[in-house]
């Protein structure tokens, strides 16, 4: 690989803000410390056209100021949970209340919001972070490395943490794709590996039942346009205003599998997800607004993105048949997430 470029973008409480740009022959992938967050991410597209298939915003101001989390390390849970509350071994813990009553995606300042550490490494990136005890509400001091490697057509994201009590942990990434690079994504295809979601309420919490995709239009088990089926009145659809439930990884075994791909006609780009987490979010950009602009200067709009966010089932304290993400002290969380393009 060729060397990193390293650029100063900013500076946050005295803390400096790095970008950091790797190239390989078919991908360009743009990284910063600010939240651990991807910036960009550039494949060739049918025409050999270096093309970015990521939102991103023009400055560091507007990661700061903006609630979407655009390519950000998100945590130290990822999602929602209900009332803010978790239960480890009998024991209630109050999370921090910053969606309505509930939690979503680590608090007011989650590890999106953090200045990370950082230090390069062979193909890539390792970027670390220290939680402290009751940080956002969560148990234990906590250390987290978010290490992003690059090989060949793949950004590869690796998660790992270690804390002194019992506590929570379900991180994930949080960028949108678009694989033509702008525009909004209804005509771009996605495939989901799974059988099943689940079912959310009308403030898109889980509520326990995991209902099967079959004669639904969750049903992406054969490629589909997004735009397909995103005005259905099918409920779950009109609760998040398009698509935003969490779909259940097909055999989960632990391993890292494909769970998902998308495709654009247009551009003639693939993407492909992989890990080893149990669930994976397809959320596709309702919320987007146009307060903000993308780095080639276009406004950011509903549905120019869509997330496929890899997980642990959200709302997951609340049902007992629902895995929990449970880190119990002094072992290793350690999970990963890939997008392999071509």
């Amino acid at each position: 690989m060729e060397k990193v470029k390293i650029s100063k973008i900013g500076v946050i409480e005295g803390k400096e803000i790095f970008s950091f740009l790797f190239k390989i022959s078919q991908i360009e992938v743009e990284l910063t410390n600010y939240g651990a967050s991807v910036l960009s991410i550039k494949v060739p597209d049918k025409s050999e056209q270096m093309t970015d298939v990521v939102l991103g915003y023009k400055n560091l101001d507007d990661y700061i100021k903006s609630d979407k989390l655009l390519g950000a390390t998100v945590g130290r849970s990822a999602n929602r949970i209900q009332d803010g509350i978790v239960k480890i071994d009998d024991k209630i813990i109050q999370l921090s209340q910053n969606n309505g009553k509930n939690h979503i995606h680590g608090g007011f300042s989650g590890l999106n919001k953090k200045v990370w550490d950082f230090k390069q490494i062979e193909d890539g990136i390792e970027f670390s972070y220290f939680s402290s005890d009751k940080d956002e509400g969560y148990p234990g001091d906590l250390q987290i490395k978010v290490t992003y490697t690059i090989e060949d057509s793949s950004l590869k994201i690796s998660y790992k943490a270690k804390s002194d009590k019992d506590t929570i942990f379900n991180p994930t990434n949080h960028t949108y794709f678009n694989l033509d690079g702008k525009g909004d994504i209804l005509e771009q295809y996605l495939y989901i590996n799974s059988d099943f979601y689940t079912e959310n309420d009308e403030n898109s919490l889980p509520n326990g039942k995991i209902c099967p995709v079959e004669n639904t239009p969750m049903d992406f088990r054969t490629f589909k346009k997004i735009g397909k089926d995103i005005e259905n009145e099918f409920e779950q659809i009109k609760f998040g205003k398009g698509f935003d439930n969490n779909w259940v990884v097909k055999d989960y075994d632990g391993k890292i599998k494909s769970v998902a791909k998308a495709y654009s006609e247009k551009s003639g780009i693939k993407l492909e997800v992989l890990t080893d987490l149990p669930g994976i979010q397809f959320y596709s950009g309702n919320y987007l607004d146009t307060e903000f602009e993308s780095r080639n200067s276009i406004k950011i709009d509903k549905r120019c993105g869509f997330c496929l966010e890899c997980q642990y089932f959200p709302n997951s304290f609340k049902h007992d048949n629902f895995l929990k993400p449970i880190l119990k002290a002094d072992e290793i969380f350690d999970k990963n997430i890939v997008y392999k393009f071509n």
